[in-house]
């Protein structure tokens, strides 16, 4: 399973953005003739490209977190020991992989489609984004929700595997429970995405501003964790409220669960598990929003036949 696991690991990253033909090498004087004087690269990607660049992203940075992701969803969690094996790092990452691409590519072709309905409206700026981020993750919940039942159950030893616990809850709660905690995990997902995509632009703005330079890819890595960390810190109380709810420690609509656990176990432990959530989300939003313009411009560039650099 787990060779199975990174030989699709190692395709998504190399397979996604490869040329068929040997790839040209562009001279410096290629790259400033073919670039344009104002680069709008995204305005001219395809809907297939989009997807692609998406579900490569979020699949490759959500896989390479999964241990970190176990590790918040067990402290998270209302009565599991804290025993860790190096197994325990595995649990529920066959979800995690296999429903994390197909979330991906929803979740980026659907921020991109809103981005250009908002342009065609002349809206831009903070307001738009939070609205474009929102409107990604709302499509990407499709998928996200059912992987974050299947996949938090097997971090909280509830199912021992992927597909038992797929049959178990199929056969005791219907299709209706893939959705448990449906309100709960897009209560936490909706505005973590609305508000990372907010910072993040923000914080490219700012850059230039203060440097007169756009960001570098690197650049833009650190820019993304800090906007995932601080989206992440403000969510956390949801996160915890929607833990329970999915992992069957608790019942009732949020605002009650947040009222039990703050009057049965005290306020701080809503905050509790922010640690690895901050180490998960801030390299999740730098990696998936990094990777999907490297992705995203090497799939243009090879269509356009110019270099990546020129975009």
């Amino acid at each position: 399973m787990r060779t199975a696991l990174l030989l699709l690991l190692a395709y998504a990253v190399l397979g996604y953005a490869r040329l068929a033909t040997p790839p040209r090498r562009w001279s410096r004087a290629d790259v400033i003739a073919a670039k344009p004087k104002e680069s709008n690269w995204k305005s001219q990607m395809l809907f297939r490209e989009q997807l692609i660049a998406g579900s490569a992203a979020r699949g490759v940075a959500q896989t390479c977190l999964h241990p970190i992701d176990v590790l918040r969803t067990r402290l998270q969690a209302k009565g599991l020991k804290m025993q860790f094996t190096a197994n325990t790092f595995l649990k529920g990452v066959a979800p995690q992989f296999f429903l994390a691409f197909p979330a991906g590519a929803l979740q980026f072709a659907a921020y991109e489609w809103a981005k250009a309905r908002f342009a065609e409206m002349k809206v831009v700026g903070a307001g738009a984004e939070i609205s474009c981020g929102a409107i990604g993750a709302l499509a990407a919940s499709v998928i996200r929700v059912p992987q974050e039942v299947i996949k938090q159950r097997c971090q909280a030893d509830i199912y021992p595997n992927a597909a038992k616990g797929f049959q178990l809850l199929l056969s005791t709660e219907g299709p209706a429970g893939f959705y448990k905690g449906y309100l709960a995990t897009i209560s936490r997902d909706v505005p973590w995405n609305a508000l990372s995509f907010m910072f993040f632009a923000q914080a490219k703005t700012l850059f230039k501003k203060a440097t007169g330079e756009t960001p570098t890819a690197g650049q833009n890595l650190a820019l993304g964790a800090v906007a995932g960390m601080a989206a992440a810190v403000i969510m956390t109380p949801v996160d915890v409220v929607k833990t329970r709810l999915m992992t069957g420690s608790a019942s009732g609509g949020i605002i009650s669960v947040m009222q039990g656990i703050v009057r049965d176990e005290g306020a701080a432990t809503l905050m509790k598990g922010v640690l690895p959530r901050v180490a998960f989300l801030a390299p999740l939003a730098a990696l998936t929003l990094g990777l999907y313009d490297s992705f995203a411009k090497t799939l243009v560039s090879q269509r356009l036949g110019v270099p990546v650099q020129s975009l």
